[in-house]
């Protein structure tokens, strides 16, 4: 998660300096920033339902009041992260697909015209991925703590 946040961070700093990171132009690098984003994103989600699939199974069968209780924390941290983490997922995305289907393809472009659309954007995006870092971090611990409150299964 904090990888993508310094890529994230480095691919703003990119455009906005005009710079290269280890020879790597912004469209060079925003490439392989969107691919580890997407797939980090993706684990962090698929780590989500993995385990509320396993807890489910768990909590299925004790079949206890207890156990609907504690579904319902993992229903809600799903509600919760889901949304944020998708979110992130398609600004990210539409930063990407929009610098590349309008600017890259678009060699007579105004760069200002790209600009208006992209920097709000951007820190619109880069504000979000932060809040969903805070958001991801306190649903792991919670998720761990509905793991450490599981029944044992004897």
């Amino acid at each position: 998660m904090i990888i993508n946040f310094i890529n994230f961070t480095i691919s703003g700093a990119m455009v906005f300096f005009d710079i290269q990171f280890f020879g790597a132009n912004h469209a060079q690098f925003s490439l392989l920033a969107i691919l580890v984003f997407v797939l980090t994103e993706t684990i962090v989600m698929y780590f989500f339902i993995a385990t509320g699939k396993s807890i489910k199974n768990i909590l299925i069968e004790n079949n206890s009041s207890e156990s609907e209780r504690l579904w319902d924390k993992i229903k809600s941290i799903k509600g919760t992260i889901f949304p944020q983490i998708m979110l992130t997922i398609t600004i990210v995305g539409t930063l990407y697909i929009f610098y590349f289907g309008y600017v890259a393809s678009n060699s007579n472009a105004e760069n200002i015209k790209y600009a208006w659309i992209s920097t709000p954007l951007f820190i619109f995006g880069y504000l979000h991925h932060i809040w969903t870092l805070k958001v991801k971090n306190d649903s792991f611990k919670m998720q761990i703590d509905i793991v450490g409150e599981l029944p044992n299964s004897e």
